[in-house]
């Protein structure tokens, strides 16, 4: 006679695991990583504004400037140089254009309406720091960063984070398909509304059941077997037979001249422990 934790230590050593799979990321919620997933590039990918503003030279300081360009979210502003003495509109998240080096928040600048040269100008009212309101690239995840580790449960939040590295298919472990099986001549179905004398509801196979559906497994029901050595043999050799991963008993294993579980799981396999304390 063994422990709980004795007999969990045990089966989770001997028990196999199942060849990876690789499925599309939105079908593996649920599911257990088989291997890392890196990220391809960085995120962001560009230096980026953190807020609404004007992308500036920093050393250039308070003034009027012409804007030369607008960088919104998306790939405006491709391609500009702010150079010395010019500056470009940028939105939250835009690209900050070549050259500039520092954003300044739209609540710091005011619009010039003097445009006598034709371009749109703002004014710069504060002077501002080198990198002030920009993102660098990478700075949320460098390229060929580990974002999930092997092992890992994917959820909602993995399936965002595999989205934003591109990860549409990944390599899991499959759900195991686990069968149910309930021995007993007292047992009757638990839709029986009228007992007779000697019976009882089975209750172990609808636990054991939505044990494993809340544990994300594929489940079989195979019912009841009653107390005769041949239909179980034939219940039990059919389950395996077809291919399940876990096959769960109720009843049939002790001492008694009806108990024939324990015997045919001795002829079929090796028996690591046959009881638990």
């Amino acid at each position: 006679m063994i422990s709980v934790d004795d007999a969990l230590t045990t089966v989770l050593r001997v028990a196999g695991r199942l060849e990876p799979v690789t499925v599309p990321f939105h079908e593996a919620v649920g599911l257990v990583l088989a291997e890392d997933v890196r990220a391809p590039d960085p995120l962001p990918p560009y230096r980026a504004s953190v807020k609404d503003g004007y992308a500036v030279i920093a050393s250039d300081g308070p003034g009027e400037y012409p804007l030369i360009t607008e960088s919104r979210a998306g790939n405006d502003g491709v391609d500009v140089m702010v150079i010395p003495g010019t500056v470009a509109y940028v939105t939250t998240g835009g690209p900050i254009p070549d050259g500039a080096d520092a954003v300044v928040q739209v609540e710091d600048t005011e619009q010039v309406n003097d445009t006598s040269d034709g371009l749109r100008r703002v004014r710069i009212l504060g002077r501002v720091s080198q990198g002030l309101d920009i993102r660098p690239v990478g700075c949320d995840i460098e390229k060929d960063t580990v974002v999930l580790k092997s092992g890992e449960l994917v959820g909602n939040s993995e399936i965002g984070l595999l989205a934003t590295v591109g990860a549409t298919m990944v390599k899991v472990y499959p759900r195991p398909t686990v069968a149910v099986l309930s021995t007993g001549d007292e047992l009757v179905d638990p839709k029986t509304k009228h007992l007779n004398r000697g019976q009882i509801r089975d209750s172990n196979c609808a636990m054991l059941l939505a044990a494993a559906i809340q544990e994300q497994c594929k489940v079989v029901d195979l019912g009841i077997a009653h107390d005769r050595e041949e239909d179980l043999e034939r219940i039990m050799d059919s389950a395996l037979s077809s291919g399940v991963d876990i096959l769960l008993t109720s009843g049939g294993v002790s001492m008694g001249d009806r108990d024939f579980v324990k015997p045919y799981l001795g002829k079929k396999g090796t028996l690591h422990f046959d009881r638990v304390d």
